[in-house]
């Protein structure tokens, strides 16, 4: 029997129509060019098979250069595609799952595309980032235990479910907050595995080779691609990368100034992002889980609490100082909104059993007429959050790009701080090769010495005087003394004030609302290189 199966053939009907209408709606809703975030650094890795940021995301770069190939689009909306597929069969996926605890199709149906509609997950299905595959994955690693613990016979299920865990971990590493959760399982079989030591071992084989991804980063990075983040040339090179060393394991920003500040705020932030309806029957469907199916709700109770309100603890991202923090956190709250799901079929059998036995004398069952109901309020959901998600017209991070090296002379060095601002500019300098005269440089990365390397293998015209930048005696001004007669210019603050010059890039905001709601992006205008000031 396929993993997936279950009954007759009518089981796929449903979710072959809810993936179908997601999709559309995710694909009519995509972004169509690149976007401010990380995702024009993906996009450049995947384009150029490339190694982007720690932990170098092997899976997504692989996958996002199959969808780079589609003979159709713009690249980035070929790579944005990838997302779209992903979140799509997230939610077929989170149907299977609820169907199976709930054995009820309407009530499966219901939770499959609650989810699909919450604008933070909506959102994040449209642009090409690490966090829809992230779902994919954890979601049939989910599916996979529920299966599992349904029939412990079935040790196939269970071998599946390690090599998921594995390849999960080449894409991100929140998959690993759900262990916890995995040992209640293996607890609540904790008579039976003991007595299969071979299936043990088969399980831990099936695991190492679900990381076999990773070997994808030395060997693309062999072959020196423009976006090669760390060089990786030797096993501790490799493991550095994965262990996010040059970030720290557990911080999603470096900065000091950006940490801190009340872990409630994050928390809180966290629940907002569910919504009203999603929130009311997940919290109703935790009551009808405990009462029904107890072990499951021990089990996305303890999953929650670690991939929720623990990982927005232990991130320590600051709210109140950190631009753009809420933009950089719900991303990571995605993965709790999968994770608790399938509890949203509980909840509407909870308010249907409600119905029934307030209202015994109804013509028509409630169920039926419960779903309905909803569905009703997830399309007026969709109606009145379609503008405001949209991310199809989004041309911010290409104009930012374009107006930037539109501004600057001919063979200037560009020296840029800040992800938001030297992202897109890598993409549009590496993935679609304009000013190749001008050097792009990200001084956050000077300090690490494969990039001095990389500079000099990528601009064989540029001289740079130094092996290892110190910010002191090696610093910006030898830089450009090394360099007479070409042009420099800044964008953004500049820590090592020897150079004595910059050109200030001066942001405003967009008019559009909706842009501004979404993703914060900011249009800027850049002073001409005549018009350095001393600073």
């Amino acid at each position: 029997m396929p993993i997936l199966a279950r009954g007759d053939g009518k089981t796929w009907v449903e979710p072959a129509v809810i993936v179908g209408a997601v999709g559309v709606l995710y694909f009519l809703t995509a972004a169509r060019d690149i976007v401010v975030g990380d995702t024009p650094e993906l996009i450049t890795a995947a384009v150029t098979l490339g190694v982007p940021h720690p932990p170098g995301y092997p899976l997504f770069t692989m996958l996002g250069h199959l969808f780079s190939l589609l003979p159709f689009g713009s690249v980035p909306f070929r790579v944005n595609l990838l997302a779209v597929t992903c979140d799509a069969l997230t939610v077929a996926v989170i149907f299977f799952t609820a169907l199976r605890l709930s054995r009820s199709r309407p009530a499966a149906a219901i939770a499959a595309l609650t989810l699909a509609v919450i604008p933070a997950f909506w959102t994040w299905s449209l642009v090409a980032e690490v966090f829809p595959l992230n779902n994919l994955l954890a979601s049939v690693l989910i599916y996979l235990l529920v299966r599992w613990h349904e029939e412990p016979h079935r040790p196939g299920v269970l071998i599946a479910a390690l090599f998921v865990a594995g390849l999960a971990l080449t894409n991100h590493h929140t998959i690993v907050l759900l262990a916890p959760a995995f040992c209640f399982v293996f607890w609540q079989h904790r008579a039976v595995l003991p007595m299969r030591p071979q299936l043990f071992a088969i399980c831990i084989a099936a695991f190492c080779i679900g990381l076999l991804p990773y070997a994808y980063v030395p060997w693309a990075s062999a072959y020196h691609p423009a976006c090669n983040w760390g060089n990786v040339s030797s096993l501790r090179d490799l493991i550095a990368l994965i262990a996010r060393k040059s970030y720290g394991s557990r911080r999603l920003v470096g900065t000091a100034s950006y940490m801190g500040g009340s872990p409630f705020a994050r928390i809180i932030a966290l629940c907002i992002f569910f919504g009203p309806v999603a929130g009311t029957l997940i919290l109703l469907g935790a009551v009808q889980a405990y009462r029904r199916q107890r072990w499951y709700f021990w089990f996305s109770l303890i999953a929650f609490l670690c991939v929720g309100p623990l990982f927005a603890w232990i991130t320590n991202l600051n709210l109140a100082t950190a631009p753009s923090a809420l933009f950089v956190l719900q991303r990571f709250f995605l993965l709790p909104q999968v994770v608790v799901a399938p509890l949203i079929a509980f909840g509407v059998l909870l308010i249907a059993e409600g119905i029934a036995s307030f209202a015994p004398a109804l013509p028509t069952r409630p169920l039926p007429l419960l779903a309905a109901s909803l569905l009703i309020v997830l399309i007026v959901s969709v109606v009145t959050n379609y503008r405001r998600v949209d991310q199809s017209g989004n041309r911010i991070a290409r104009s930012f790009g374009e107006d930037v090296f539109t501004s600057v002379e001919p063979h200037t060095i560009l020296l840029t701080t800040g992800d938001g601002v030297a992202i897109p500019l890598m993409y549009l300098s590496i993935a679609e090769r304009k000013r190749p005269d001008v050097a792009l440089v990200f001084l956050p990365l000077l300090p690490a010495d494969w990039y001095l390397r990389q500079l000099r293998e990528r601009y064989p015209d540029l001289a740079v005087p130094f092996d290892h930048y110190d910010g002191q005696q090696q610093n910006l001004r030898a830089l450009i003394e090394a360099n007479p007669g070409r042009p420099v210019a800044t964008i953004g603050t500049v820590a090592d004030k020897s150079h004595g010059t910059c050109v200030e890039a001066n942001y405003a905001e967009r008019n559009d609302k909706r842009q501004r709601a979404t993703d914060g992006t900011l249009s800027p205008s850049i002073i001409p290189q005549h018009q350095r000031r001393e600073l």
